[in-house]
Order: structure tokens, then C-alpha cells, then sequence
């Protein structure tokens, strides 16, 4: 009896406990957990004996959640839609009246601000003005021993020549390495110092502030030093086209606006560093702000009012001031963004045009005569400031979208119009910019190697293997820039449709097979294409060279991709397709021998007639005008044949190809005037008529031949 009441108190104990601990669960456990186990399908079951009435059914019911109703979904709450154009207005007219009503209370959070100096007792003021003392003076003491160290790189700095563009790119490259050199020994000292005492926490870090502004007043006159040079001695140290005066006139503003920026950041930082109250510090930025425009306002309209330099269009000091004035504004208005996209902009053309002008006074110098005449030099600047320009453009372009935050990755994972749009925008713009830089560097290289080929050949240099490959380099050129352009373009083009989101896969299979369609319907033109290409491989002719094929001759003058371009001799031009040339046969070539062939009396003597030729040739290669292009002079080869009138003898001589005209003319006037001093006489055909019955039969025989037959009836009959 007494096991039967343990078990019904136990059984009410575990009773108890079960409705406890069902009570609790939804307090206790993990919301994500109940989440999972609210959402399996296969709900714990409890087994456990309970009374089988209401009371039991209602506590199965509250223990098994497999049993309860299902709830309706929590509603989600949607995205905060992005403000409007009134509430970007509203919060704009709040921000500029909270910076208005913080300035009464300015100089009470200030002194606020100061105080935080004072809280540290422990602050030595005589050992606090001796390490600033040695804080500054070592960051001199080590700049002298920089320039000390340096002098063998300033003794060639004032001593290299400037003639030659790789002489100007030594000079100012040991200038610029002059100017690092004192400037990181004075931050090598500065900081030297500044380990050699104990610094006060809050001292530390505006000493580490202030050494900071001072690099970037220190930056700004390595570059005013450098790039404009006001006491230059020599005109080539100025790396800008700028009159003396002019020169000092913006130095003096270069160096006042970096020591206003400077001055403006570190006193930001150090507000920052003591925490000061952040509407203080929007209040000083904006006061900053306000100086350093109405600084450039200043300097832009004393440059204007300026005659010791070229005019400046007052539209564009005008621009200059109003974009000045805007970029404030939007500071002011809290439009970050806004802000730095006008002064990216701004700044954009006038860093375009410093860099096209020092690159210009670096590569083509004005004293430097072959450098403005030299086509080379001339294409090599052009690309690198296409690069530069192109370098600044897509430096541009990222500043404006870092300052929007913009993230190129995270537009390629999005799928709006939006980002579509602006992603295919930036791609399509560097793929211009790259295929522009890469085209015209090829063309520059191409343009280079033509021109040292054709200054070659102008000068008389066509001799030796060297000038043989200039001139094939100067036929085969032209149409590899061609082909170089079709492909750069192609490939350009591509990469814009598959920027635009345009699936290049279809359209390259496509378009391969159109062009095996294209190939079999024009079999002339994919012929004479394939032929060219042949000819200029196996060097048949080269630009300049006279030829002859099948029924046409010329001069090469140029090629395209199926035909070439033939000068006649008397002027005509042909273009004749590769596939009609067929055989050719280059008359420019190496040597060409010329033969001339005489006819004498039989009794002329032989052997005189040998010496005298002998001595023309000897006489023509000591021509001034033509013995440089005899390559073996005149000489008599012997009898060719017995004529009916005379002696046939052959002569012949060996010169530069197009060169044997002239010396034919010349020898065959030298012939004639030294056979007529020797007595030589040419055979002429003649009629021999002797007396006698015979020789008169042989007379009324011969006028009897020549005698028509018939009479000549007119033309009427």
C-alpha cells in the first residue's frame, strides 16, 4: 500500500515539473532554436500518463507545439525607402541652422577644449620646450647632413648638360632626387628626436601632427622648386613654360596655400585628438574652408590683372571662382560627395595641361633643334601625353566614385538599370582610353621605324645588308599598321558590346561563318590578299623599286592589301591587283649589266679599238657625278659577229641598278668623240657601183628591181 502512494507522489512530482519546465521554455531557450525546432516536422513526443479528461487533454496540448494551431507569420518590416528630395532639403536647412547657433557658443567649447592640456600635473614645462626645441632643430641638422652627403649629386646637377632628352631626364631625375634626399632627412631627424624623450600622451600625438603638416609645407616646395623654379639660373631648370617673374608669382601662392591646408588639417587634427566637440570642429572647417577659397579667388584675379605673362580668358577665372565658391557651399551643406566631384573636375584640366607643359619642355626643347625636327621624338611625346592624359582621366574617375562610395565590385554583383548603366559606362571609357594608348603607341613605333628607313635611303645609304632590311621594313610597315589598326579597333569594339552586356559569343561565331561565306564567293579578292602576302614574304619588291610583270612596270610606290601601286616612267599610274601580277621581274636589284654594241670597219685595228674602251672606262670611274655608280667599268668583250658592213664588237660595264642609263649616254658620247680623234671609223651599209660590161649588167639589173612592175594607179581607181 505504501509503494502504491510513493508511486502516485512521484507521479505527481514528475507532473509538476513537466508543466514547470513547459512554462518556462519559451522564456529561456535561444529564439533561433526554438525557431528550428518550432519548424521541424517531427515534434519531440512526451510520454507521459495523464489523466484522460480535459484537464489532461488542455496540458498534451500546451506540452506538444505539433498539436497547437499554426500562428500567421510575423509581419516583415519592409526597407526605409530612400529619402526624398523635401526631406534632403529639410535635414540640409537643419544642419546649416545647428552650425549657426553653434557659433555663441564657440568660445565656451574652446575653453573646454583646453582644458584637457591642463589635467596632466605631471607635464615638465622646461623638459616640454626642450624636446621641442630638439624636435625641430634635429630635423634641420639632419637636412644639412642630407645636403652634405648629396654634394657629388648637386655638383652634377649644376654642371650636366641639357642638349639631348636623355640629358634632361638625368638632370631633373637627380633634381628630384636632390629634394627627397633633404626631405626624409629631415623626417629621419625629426623623428630621431622625437624618440629620445618621453612625450606626454596628448603632446605625442600633436607633435606627430604638426611634424606631419610641416612634410606637406616642406612637399610643396620641393615642387615649386622643381617644377616651376623661380631661381632658376638656366631656362631648362623650369620644368613650366613661365617668365621669371611670373614664376615667383606663383610660388609665393603655391607655398602660401600649402602652408593654409597645412596649417587647417593639423589644427582639425588636434582638435580631433583632444575631442572636441564635433560641431566645433564642422565650424572650423568651415571657417578654413572659407579662407583657403577666398585665397584662390585672390590669387585667380591677381594672375588676371597680371601683363607679364599670357592673357587669361576672364571666362575662365570666372569658372574657376564660381566652381570655387560651389565646392564651399556643398562642404558647408554637408554634400561630401558633391564636393569632391567639383574639385576632381576642377583640378582635372589644369593637372591635364602642367603635365602636357613639363613634358613637352622635357622631350622637346626649344634649344634642342633636332628634337623639334626628329618626327620620333615628336610621336614618342605625343604618346606618353596621351598616356599621362589618359593615367589622369581614369585617376579622376576613381577619386569620384571612392567619393561616392561607389565599389566596382559591388556594381558588377548588382542587377539594377542603375548600376548596369554606370558599370558599362566606366568600362566603355577604359577601354577607349587603353585602345586610344595602345594605338597610338603602335603607330608611333611603326611611324619611327619608317621614317629612319626613309631618312636612310634619302641620304644615299642603300647599301649593306642593314639598309636592305630598312627598306623591306619600309614596304612591310604600312600594311602591318593597317592590319594592326583593324584588330586594335575589333577588339576595342568587342570589348564595348560585352561592356554594354551584348553576348560576343554568337556574334565571333557568326561572324566566322559569314566570313567563310565571304570566302568562297570572293575567291579574286581572298587570292590577291594571300598573294600579296607571299610577294612580301619572299621579298620579291620593295618600295621605290622599279619592276616589270606580265604587261605592267613601274615604280613601286605602295601597297594596300590586294593590289600595288605601279609609277610609270612617263608618269602613269596602275594599280594592279597581287593576283595579276604573276611572275616578276625586279629590275632594282643589286647590279645590273648593260651592253652596248658597235659596228666597225673591217679595216679598223682591233687592239687599238680594246685599249681606247679600256681607257673611257678608267676615265668614267673617275667621273665625279657617275663613278659612284660603276660597279665594273666599260670594257670590250671581243667580236660578236662578221656583218655584211662591218665588225660587230659588244662592250659592257656593270652599274647600280636605274644608274646604267646615265653612263650608257655618257660612254657612247665618249666613243664617238674619242674614235673620230683616233681615226676609227663606224660602218655604214653602202652600195658599191664599178665600171665594166659585167658591173653595167649588174647595174640595169638592180634598177630593174627597184622599178615597179605596174604603174601606181591613183587612189580614185
Amino acid at each position: 500500500m505504501r509503494s502504491n502512494d510513493d508511486r502516485h507522489l512521484l507521479r505527481k512530482i514528475f507532473t509538476i515539473l513537466t508543466v514547470v519546465f513547459s512554462t518556462l521554455q519559451p522564456i529561456g531557450i535561444n529564439p533561433a532554436s526554438s525557431a528550428e525546432s518550432s519548424g521541424s516536422s517531427a515534434p519531440i513526443r512526451v510520454i507521459i500518463e495523464l489523466p484522460n479528461d480535459d484537464s489532461g487533454r488542455a496540458l498534451v496540448d500546451r506540452i506538444v507545439p505539433g498539436n497547437q494551431e499554426p500562428r500567421p507569420p510575423a509581419a516583415v518590416s519592409p526597407e526605409p525607402a530612400s529619402p526624398s528630395i523635401a526631406t534632403s532639403l529639410q535635414e540640409l536647412r537643419q544642419r546649416l541652422l545647428s552650425l549657426v547657433n553653434a557659433v555663441p557658443t564657440l568660445p565656451g567649447q574652446i575653453q573646454a577644449a583646453i582644458r584637457l592640456f591642463q589635467t596632466d600635473n605631471r607635464i615638465d614645462p622646461v623638459g616640454l620646450i626642450l624636446a621641442v626645441t630638439l624636435f625641430i632643430a634635429g630635423g634641420f641638422l639632419a637636412q644639412r647632413i642630407a645636403w652634405w652627403s648629396g654634394r657629388g649629386l648637386l655638383h652634377f646637377i649644376l654642371t650636366a648638360p641639357a642638349d639631348t632628352v636623355r640629358q634632361r631626364i638625368k638632370l631633373h631625375a637627380g633634381r628630384l632626387s636632390m629634394g627627397l634626399l633633404a626631405l626624409i632627412g629631415y623626417l629621419i631627424g625629426s623623428l630621431g628626436a622625437f624618440i629620445l624623450f618621453p612625450w606626454p600622451a596628448v603632446f605625442r600625438d600633436v607633435a606627430l601632427i604638426l611634424l606631419s603638416a610641416a612634410l606637406m609645407v616642406r612637399l610643396g616646395v620641393l615642387v615649386g622648386r622643381i617644377v616651376i623654379a623661380p631661381g632658376a639660373r638656366l631656362p631648362h631648370m623650369r620644368l613650366v613654360t613661365l617668365v621669371t617673374s611670373l614664376a615667383w608669382f606663383w610660388y609665393y601662392w603655391l607655398l602660401a596655400t600649402a602652408a593654409l591646408l597645412a596649417a587647417g588639417w593639423a589644427t582639425i587634427e588636434v582638435m580631433r585628438t583632444i575631442r572636441a566637440p564635433a560641431i566645433l570642429i564642422d565650424l572650423f572647417t568651415a571657417a578654413w574652408l572659407a579662407a583657403v577659397s577666398i585665397a584662390l579667388i585672390a590669387m585667380i584675379w591677381l594672375r588676371q590683372f597680371r601683363s607679364d605673362g599670357p592673357p587669361v580668358n576672364r571666362l575662365i577665372s570666372v569658372g574657376f571662382s564660381a566652381g570655387i565658391i560651389l565646392s564651399w557651399l556643398l562642404w558647408v551643406s554637408g554634400m561630401r560627395a558633391a564636393f569632391w566631384t567639383v574639385i576632381v573636375i576642377a583640378l582635372l584640366p589644369l593637372t591635364v595641361s602642367v603635365a602636357r607643359d613639363i613634358t613637352r619642355r622635357i622631350i622637346i626643347n626649344s634649344q634642342d633643334q633636332r628634337a623639334v625636327e626628329d618626327p620620333a621624338i615628336l610621336g614618342w611625346s605625343v604618346v606618353i601625353m596621351q598616356t599621362l592624359r589618359n593615367g589622369l582621366i581614369v585617376v579622376a574617375a576613381l577619386l569620384i566614385a571612392r567619393s561616392w562610395d561607389v565599389n566596382l565590385g559591388d556594381l558588377a554583383a548588382a542587377e539594377t538599370v542603375t548600376t548596369r548603366l554606370i558599370r558599362a559606362g566606366i568600362r566603355i571609357v577604359i577601354v577607349l582610353l587603353v585602345t586610344d594608348v595602345i594605338w597610338k603607341l603602335v603607330s608611333t613605333l611603326i611611324d619611327t621605324q619608317m621614317e629612319v628607313a626613309s631618312r636612310s635611303v634619302n641620304a644615299g645609304h642603300q647599301e649593306g645588308p642593314e639598309a636592305r632590311r630598312r627598306q623591306r621594313l619600309n614596304t612591310l610597315l604600312p600594311i602591318l599598321r593597317n592590319v594592326l589598326f583593324l584588330a586594335i579597333g575589333a577588339v576595342g569594339f568587342l570589348m564595348i558590346l560585352d561592356a554594354v552586356g551584348i553576348q560576343i559569343g554568337p556574334l565571333l561565331a557568326g561572324a566566322g561563318v559569314v566570313g567563310i561565306a565571304v570566302g568562297f564567293g570572293a575567291q579574286t579578292l581572298v587570292k590577291d590578299i594571300i598573294s600579296g602576302v607571299f610577294y612580301l614574304f619572299d621579298d620579291a619588291f620593295r618600295i621605290g623599286e622599279y619592276i616589270q610583270a606580265a604587261k605592267y612596270k613601274g615604280t613601286v610606290e605602295g601597297f594596300s592589301l590586294r593590289s600595288i601601286r605601279l609609277r610609270h616612267h612617263r608618269g602613269p599610274v596602275t594599280i594592279v591587283p597581287f593576283g595579276e601580277l604573276g611572275a616578276v621581274q625586279n629590275l632594282s636589284r643589286d647590279w645590273v649589266i648593260d651592253i652596248i654594241t658597235l659596228t666597225l670597219n673591217y679595216d679598223s685595228d682591233l687592239e687599238e679599238v680594246r685599249k681606247t674602251i679600256k681607257r673611257i672606262g678608267v676615265e668614267l670611274l673617275d667621273d665625279a657625278e657617275l663613278g659612284s655608280n660603276i660597279i665594273e667599268p666599260l670594257k670590250m668583250q671581243g667580236i660578236e659577229q662578221m656583218a655584211d658592213y662591218g665588225v660587230q664588237i659588244r662592250l659592257k660595264f656593270m652599274a647600280k641598278p636605274g644608274e646604267q642609263f646615265g653612263v650608257r649616254r655618257k660612254a657612247l658620247a665618249m666613243l664617238k668623240k674619242t674614235f673620230a680623234e683616233k681615226g676609227i671609223q663606224f660602218a655604214t651599209p653602202t652600195v658599191h657601183v664599178s665600171g665594166g660590161t659585167a658591173d653595167a649588167a649588174s647595174s640595169a639589173a638592180a634598177s630593174k628591181l627597184q622599178r615597179p612592175t605596174k604603174p601606181i594607179l591613183p587612189i580614185e581607181e
